[in-house]
């Protein structure tokens, strides 16, 4: 048991390599070109349709059960959006956006199957607190970016940097008091995510923004944090810092005998 869940705590090989692909393909669509969105998609959907023709054999059987129930959770979720996307636009009766539409669709899918394997792989508590140590990175590097466009003066630099770190150190103690305090943390985090709904999504809705552009970019916004918080309500286990957490990285138990 020990050397099973010792030996996935790294991913393999074509994972990483499917995971540097969608960076890069996300990074080539912005900077580049945006039709460059086919490499992120080789490497979000390549792996699994190279497993399912059974050249691609990187996965036990518990990954498989992970990545299985992770892509029907995608077809449900995904599904649901598309009838609901395409119903919203017949009742308008308007092809505003169309593009952005089907990138909605596409966001939607690949988030809900992340998140669905990342729980099944790390558990409630280790997916939230890695999602938020990712997530106050990624804002900690655009805060910073943008006092450092903004500020010509030194003093004002050096507090746009306290102020940055303001906003997002909250993602950092959250990831901490993830593991400790999960169902306290959950509900934290749903709370911060209303606070953005009112502060952040409300406000683009009486912009000259179009909708299908707000959605796909609130979407990459709260999906995280909404998705952590209901995991960790959901834990099984209770509010208990000296819990063990030595299983969390291996399967469970129902799935390893």
């Amino acid at each position: 048991m020990a050397e099973h869940t010792e030996g996935r705590r790294l991913p393999p090989l074509p994972g990483l390599i499917a995971g540097g692909l969608v960076i890069l393909g996300v990074l080539l669509s912005m900077f580049v070109a945006e039709g460059l969105l086919v490499v992120a998609g080789l490497g979000a959907f390549g792996p699994g349709i190279l497993r399912e023709l059974g050249w691609l054999k990187d996965q036990d059987e518990f990954q498989r059960q992970a990545a299985h129930r992770a892509g029907y959770h995608a077809y449900l979720i995904g599904g649901l959006a598309t009838v609901l996307v395409v119903s919203g636009l017949r009742w308008r009766e308007t092809n505003e956006g169309s593009a952005e539409w089907i990138m909605l669709i596409l966001v939607i899918l690949w988030m809900t199957g992340l998140f669905s394997a990342l729980l099944a792989y790390w558990g409630a508590r280790k997916t939230a607190s890695r999602v938020l140590l990712t997530f106050g990175s990624f804002w900690a590097v655009f805060v910073i970016a943008s006092v450092i466009g903004e500020s010509d003066d030194t003093a004002e630099f050096l507090l746009g940097v306290l102020m940055s770190f303001v906003v997002v150190a909250p993602f950092f103690v959250l990831a901490w008091t993830a593991g400790r305090w999960p169902r306290r943390t959950g509900a934290a985090l749903l709370t911060v995510s209303a606070l953005f709904l009112v502060m952040f999504v409300a406000p683009q809705g009486a912009s000259s923004l179009k909708l299908s552009s707000i959605l796909v970019t609130d979407t990459l916004l709260l999906v995280p944090l909404i998705a952590s918080g209901i995991a960790l309500l959901r834990d099984e286990g209770s509010d208990d810092p000296d819990r063990d957490e030595s299983d969390d990285d291996g399967a469970p138990p129902d799935v390893v005998g």
